[in-house]
């Protein structure tokens, strides 16, 4: 007598399960490494826009012979210390195309500045995130995310700004 069997058996159900659990388990590792590629290419691209916003500060301050001073404000535009944007309000974010708001969570991008009319040794910066990224919204929060853009202002005649990324946290 000949019986006809429709289905499959458990050994090659159990089988198909250990080969799709090692797929998962080597594709998990891919995937989250791909929302870390973004958040740092996101985190580049504001880098750029703020090395971008700071050239254009400076041209601007520069046909208004304006380069050098300490402090001026930009027709149209933003406050810069020595041609570059400067840290305080009215400075970076004023030349920045983004919807950046001062430890504002209601903003997609937000901003903390440490700003002491500092010296080259102990220079002004201000750092930014997404504001989804961090919990609170202040400087110290923002640093410990590891994943933001930190503007340094040019602190003398001559002296340039930076630009430094950070996305071990991303």
């Amino acid at each position: 007598m000949k019986q006809n069997t429709k289905g499959f058996t458990l050994i090659e159900l159990v089988v198909v399960i250990v080969i799709l659990g090692i797929l998962a388990v080597v594709a998990a590792p891919k995937f989250l490494n791909l929302q870390h590629d973004a958040r740092a290419s996101s985190i580049q691209g504001m880098a750029a826009s703020v090395h971008n916003a700071a050239e254009m500060a400076y041209g601007k301050a520069a046909v208004e012979g304006e380069e050098n001073s300490p402090s001026y404000h930009v027709e149209g535009a933003g406050n810069v210390h020595f041609g570059y944007p400067a840290v305080e309000n009215d400075g970076l974010e004023d030349f920045l195309d983004a919807d950046l708001g001062y430890k504002d969570g209601t903003k997609d991008w937000v901003w903390d500045a440490y700003n002491t009319g500092g010296s080259v040794a102990d220079p002004d910066y201000k750092v930014i995130t997404q504001s989804e990224w961090v919990q609170k919204y202040d400087r110290e929060a923002i640093k410990a995310s590891n994943c933001y853009v930190k503007y340094t202002a040019a602190m003398e005649p001559g002296d340039e700004y930076k630009v430094e990324v950070f996305t071990d946290g991303c």
